[in-house]
């Protein structure tokens, strides 16, 4: 049998946090697409003034190859990846993947900051279709929530609770 046929392509690199400077985002995102670093610096409009920002001030997604890690040091306006356990902390594909959905939708959005307990649902119709997080209702709304656990923060964007469909827990 030839394993070329059986061969898997690589398993992409994985999601990373690049701490910023303070209001550095733009700067440090330019660099990165000058090195051909893939990146996701998410934004929203702000409510207040006509300007897109950053939805988690200080922070930028990075996906970069095994060789492009060490030139993260070196990025202007960069303080370094996050790092939990002596390691650099990694993003699940699927969060990344739940904001990139979120911020498109172009729903206005709530960064929230300390984190919120709940159900694992999915978005099974409109235009979060597809996005994980947890589902969280309060007395006149219900809402999605992403967890970042890495950086301490949470999004969160109103939902119709008739969309969502209940996700297994772990461990159950």
């Amino acid at each position: 049998m030839n394993d070329a046929f059986h061969a898997h392509p690589p398993a992409p690199p994985p999601w990373l946090v690049l701490r910023t400077r303070s209001r550095q985002e733009n700067v440090v995102q330019g660099v990165l697409q000058q090195r051909q670093i893939h990146s996701f610096l998410p934004k929203q409009r702000d409510r207040a003034r006509p300007v897109e920002t950053a939805l988690f001030p200080g922070y930028i997604f990075v996906q970069p190859r095994p060789e492009q890690v060490g030139a993260l040091r070196t990025v202007r306006g960069a303080c370094g990846l996050l790092m939990s356990c002596g390691r650099h902390a990694q993003v699940v594909e699927r969060d990344v993947e739940a904001i990139r959905i979120m911020v498109g939708s172009g729903a206005p959005l709530d960064v929230l900051g300390e984190l919120v307990e709940g159900q694992p649902m999915e978005v099974i119709a409109g235009p979060f279709k597809h996005a994980q997080g947890q589902f969280v209702s309060g007395r006149r709304q219900q809402r999605l929530v992403i967890n970042l656990h890495l950086i301490g923060r949470s999004l969160s964007v109103e939902i119709d609770a008739a969309h969502v469909r209940p996700l297994p827990r772990h461990g159950t």
